[in-house]
């Protein structure tokens, strides 16, 4: 408000002479927020129970939210298969909106890539367009079938291609005349898409369980909420009676003409600093005189209970919330650059380890289940497991190879650094791969290639194997900064024996960047 006062509304004090100068910050009594935070706790905050009942509908939401974004790490970014991922373990949790990330390197393909992953919760696009808040229930058969689902697909965006064109005469007549040209493109294009289907996550802004228990958390505190409101708003009716507010005035005229005096010369000197102690002292001149009355401590005191109740019932939920498995079922189908497509089925397991051991919230069921109390090693760390079966999508006749293309088992640890454990400054994970490989790698090779080590052209659609079968390893380290709420930029280092075409040991770097949109303010009930 000062900041306001001095740029925006600048010489509201300094302006030509009046013969009554106004300021916005005569009244602190018109920004309840800043009364609540200005007086406690030395004075009451002026709230009444219909505010309060509608803040803690808004804190409830916001809580959701954060279980939603920080109550597990969330896959944002491609598969580890895609040529351009930085995520070597698949998430069981993705987003309850849409998440987008552009991402450059590669685990297991010989050339790195660049690509971006669009992936969004079909709920969660059903509850934009009507207009509904995300983090609250949408009481509907087609909600409950679509909460589980989530959508993904990854676009290359540095793909290597060209294109074949006949020549039509010769520029010049000394030029012999090749009969087509090969012209080198940089495609963008779509290598996969898929599907998720959430199997077991108890917590989340659907599930008719796990709101049934919010909820009625939600209004236990509510009561909580509303009776401190009750009492707040008997103490000012009795503090703020018209008698009161006349000898407000009376009392503070000269304290008033005073800030108005001295806050005229410090917008006219340009003084910033001269400007909020002036506006200091008169303002606690109001504070007071607003103490003077014994009902004013007590009233901050009950709404300041309420409060903690209501926040300790928050953290209480992302506490368990935490301390929950996690199990994702998904499919993915790509069509990899120069190779045939395939399909990958995988199933994601997490173990999220809690915040710590409880201690001292009653919950309106009578336990006293508590929030973070205390913070070990593992407090807010992830463990991911994966396990995948790829299968090609297609056969020629006649192929020397089968059907199944690989098995994959991954692993990650993630631990959240720095921050709160809802919001960590940055995540380290350390994860490790393994995809052995029954058949060398199949090699798509069109018209204008050559048979390897030969000058011999190929027919369109040949195939040729590439690689050697057997085990290939990748272990990777990374370090996810977490840059605003639903904003990461993850910065990893990777080292695998082989890669799918070549034999020898390969280390690479690879970052990118993402974004969660669940994490937007409006899709609150406050936004809409």
């Amino acid at each position: 408000m000062l900041v306001f006062e001095f740029y925006t509304a600048h010489s509201l004090l300094a302006s030509p002479p009046r013969s009554s100068p106004v300021s916005t910050l005569d009244s602190p009594l018109g920004d309840t927020k800043l009364l609540a935070a200005d007086l406690a706790p030395r004075a009451a905050l002026a709230v009444l129970q219909s505010d309060l009942k509608a803040e803690s509908e808004q804190a409830a939401e916001h809580a959701l939210q954060t279980i939603s974004l920080g109550g597990a790490v969330n896959q944002t970014g491609g598969a580890a298969a895609s040529s351009g991922s930085t995520d070597l373990a698949a998430k069981p949790t993705t987003t309850d909106f849409l998440s987008i990330a552009e991402q450059t390197g590669a685990f297991t393909s010989t050339q790195n890539g660049s690509a971006i992953t669009l992936q969004a919760s079909l709920l969660g696009m059903q509850k934009y367009l009507e207009n509904a808040p995300l983090f609250r229930r949408l009481n509907s058969r087609a909600a409950d079938a679509l909460e589980p689902l989530t959508i993904s697909a990854n676009v290359n965006v540095a793909q290597s291609g060209s294109t074949t064109l006949p020549t039509t005469g010769s520029a010049t007549p000394s030029t012999s005349l090749p009969a087509s040209i090969i012209l080198p493109a940089n495609n963008v294009a779509l290598t996969s898409v898929g599907v998720n289907y959430e199997l077991y996550r108890p917590y989340n802004p659907q599930d008719k369980n796990f709101l049934a228990k919010w909820n009625a958390a939600v209004v236990a505190n509510q009561q909580a909420l509303q009776a401190a409101g009750s009492s707040i708003a008997s103490a000012l009716d009795s503090l703020l009676t018209p008698a009161t507010l006349s000898a407000l005035a009376q009392n503070l005229d000269a304290p008033l003409k005073a800030w108005h005096t001295a806050g005229a010369a410090a917008e006219r000197e340009a003084d910033f600093d001269a400007f909020v102690a002036a506006y200091s002292t008169y303002n606690r001149a109001f504070d007071d005189f607003l103490m003077d009355s014994p009902q004013a401590p007590k009233a901050v005191v009950s709404l300041n209970q309420a409060i903690a109740v209501f926040s300790a019932a928050t953290e209480t939920v992302l506490n368990q919330a935490r301390g929950k498995p996690l199990a994702t079922a998904g499919y993915l189908y790509s069509t990899p650059a120069q190779q045939p497509a395939t399909h990958s089925f995988t199933l994601a397991l997490a173990e999220l380890f809690a915040t710590g051991k409880a201690t001292g919230i009653a919950q309106n069921e009578g336990n006293n289940t508590g929030s973070a109390g205390s913070r070990s090693f593992l407090s807010g760390a992830q463990l991911t497991a994966n396990f995948t079966a790829e299968i090609y999508a297609t056969i020629p006749a006649g192929a020397t190879y089968g059907r199944l293309r690989d098995l994959q088992i991954s692993g990650e640890f993630d631990k959240p650094v720095g921050g709160k454990l809802d919001n960590p400054r940055a995540t380290l994970s350390l994860a490790g791969y393994g995809q052995y490989q029954y058949d060398p790698t199949v090699l798509n090779v069109s018209a204008t290639n050559l048979l390897p080590g030969t000058n011999i052209a190929t027919g369109s659609g040949a195939q040729v194997l590439l690689g050697t079968s057997g085990w290939l390893g990748v272990v990777q380290g990374k370090m996810t900064l977490n840059l605003s709420r639903g904003l990461s930029l993850p910065l990893a280092i990777k080292w695998s024996n082989k890669t799918e075409l070549l034999s020898s040991c390969n280390l690479r770097g690879q970052f990118g960047i993402s974004y969660d949109l669940a994490a937007l303010s409006k899709l609150l009930s406050s936004g809409n």
